[in-house]
């Protein structure tokens, strides 16, 4: 007995997916512009952002994907209110979190530094950007997004981003990725924003990005 497939039916589910992403990605650049703002103001410095890119990939090949294995890597880790659930990943290459972290306790060396200064500025940093970030995009689909308090780690980036391996790789065959990076007085801050949304939040906010355009 032969199997049948409507092509129809495929190339709509096709259709919607491309649609759905489209939407996310949208969602994710008001999000990522309004973050670039608040972390120019922060910094006192031009900060531009890469055009926002979604990413599904199967949760075992993320290291892969990044190429950033033995990186020394500072990472802020939030996540969403447990109604929605998301985690979010804000990472800095080492060198570059501890300028940052300079810039904001207005030392001139990043030898003045101590690891109490160095992790509540970032902290701070990822508080405000992050929020930033959500505040925009609650304020489009009119739902509330609440991150928890940031907790930060330094490691390899491979070590960093394992937490995250286990987790996806639990809920789902493939992680959908959002992704922005940003980029200071011009060139590559060496920074990677990632969120890995549920299937669940996903949905929400497309529904909710439909009705607001009325499809």
């Amino acid at each position: 007995m032969s199997t049948q497939i409507d092509v129809n039916a495929t190339n709509k589910t096709t259709q919607d997916d491309e649609i759905n992403l489209g939407i996310l990605r949208e969602l994710g650049s008001i999000g990522a512009g309004h973050a670039a703002t608040s972390l120019s103001d922060i910094l006192q410095q031009s900060i531009t952002i890469d055009v926002p890119k979604i990413h599904n990939v199967k949760p075992y090949l993320i290291p892969q994907f990044y190429n950033l294995h033995d990186v020394p890597t500072t990472g802020i880790l939030l996540q969403l209110n447990e109604k929605y659930g998301c985690d979010i990943l804000l990472t800095f290459e080492y060198i570059e979190a501890r300028k940052i972290a300079a810039m904001m306790n207005m030392v001139s060396s990043v030898d003045e530094l101590d690891q109490t200064m160095e992790t509540s500025a970032l902290q701070e940093l990822a508080n405000i950007l992050i929020g930033s970030f959500l505040t925009s995009i609650s304020d489009f689909v009119g739902v509330g997004l609440m991150p928890t308090t940031p907790q930060m780690v330094t490691d390899t980036f491979d070590a960093i981003i394992d937490n995250f391996l286990v987790k996806q790789s639990m809920v789902s065959d493939n992680a959908l990725i959002f992704e922005t990076r940003f980029k200071r007085n011009g060139e590559d801050a060496k920074s990677i924003l990632m969120i890995f949304p549920t299937q669940e939040l996903k949905d929400l906010l497309v529904e909710r990005s439909k009705s607001m355009m009325g499809v």
